[in-house]
């Protein structure tokens, strides 16, 4: 009887501590409410004055219920765009002049039942090009590189500013997002680096800074540079269609 007794016990303790154990699940669950979402823009974050902007507000997870989403801007306030119902937010900005480049970033919640609003995305920075001088792009040790070889592109400013933090950002002809970004608060150029060229390395780029601030201004692009991949013995390669 004492050994029933004792199993009964362990038996009731089991279901005791699994539903411990799932009431915990859910309050964490709960806490940690809807996952943020993504925001994109379109036809890209970096355009220059008189581009008609989309930015889009899309929820990382699939479901049925109507979301309403909300586009805020750094600095701004009560940013005067109305929230947009449905599965996906997208928030138009057109004809876009230098006001409204900066930091923009977007949440959601679910309408009917209310959820409790999602976490907050992380922020895009829209660039609007052509208020500050255009550096200069240089390709070191040279535009001509063979393949697997390494390419440094170095961004060089034409004076050296007084604009505090600047951002560094490079560009591809048929890319819409940057290649990649620096910031730099002292020296006047930054560098990016391709450490291994492939063919699809091959092409035409740009760069530009930017000030960060919550109202940035930024620079007109570099001239083009044209990054020649070749083979073993110096033919070029043609970049695949």
């Amino acid at each position: 009887m004492k050994l029933l007794f004792v199993e009964k016990n362990e038996k009731t303790s089991l279901i005791v501590l699994s539903i411990i154990g799932l009431c915990l699940y859910q309050g964490i669950k709960a806490q940690k409410g809807l996952p943020k979402p993504d925001i994109f823009a379109e036809p890209s974050s970096v355009v220059a004055p008189g581009t008609n902007v989309t930015l889009r507000c899309s929820a990382l997870q699939s479901t049925s219920q109507e979301l309403l989403f909300t586009l805020s801007k750094a600095g701004s306030p009560g940013y005067p765009h109305p929230e947009k119902t449905g599965t996906e937010g997208r928030f138009s900005l057109p004809s876009v002049k230098v006001r409204d480049a900066g930091s923009y970033s977007c949440f959601y919640s679910e309408r009917r039942p209310a959820k409790g609003k999602s976490e907050t995305s992380e922020t895009l920075d829209l660039v609007v090009t052509g208020s500050l001088p255009r550096p200069s792009l240089q390709a070191l040790p040279s535009a001509k590189v063979s393949l697997n070889g390494r390419v440094t592109l170095r961004c060089v400013l034409p004076v050296k500013p007084s604009l505090g933090s600047v951002m560094f950002m490079w560009l591809k002809a048929g890319i819409p997002e940057p290649l990649g970004r620096a910031l730099q608060q002292s020296q006047r150029w930054a560098d990016f680096t391709l450490p291994s060229v492939t063919v699809q390395d091959a092409g035409s780029f740009r760069c530009i800074y930017y000030e960060k601030t919550v109202q940035p201004r930024a620079s007109e692009p570099s001239e083009p540079l044209n990054v020649c991949v070749t083979g073993e013995k110096g033919t070029r390669l043609r970049t695949p269609s």
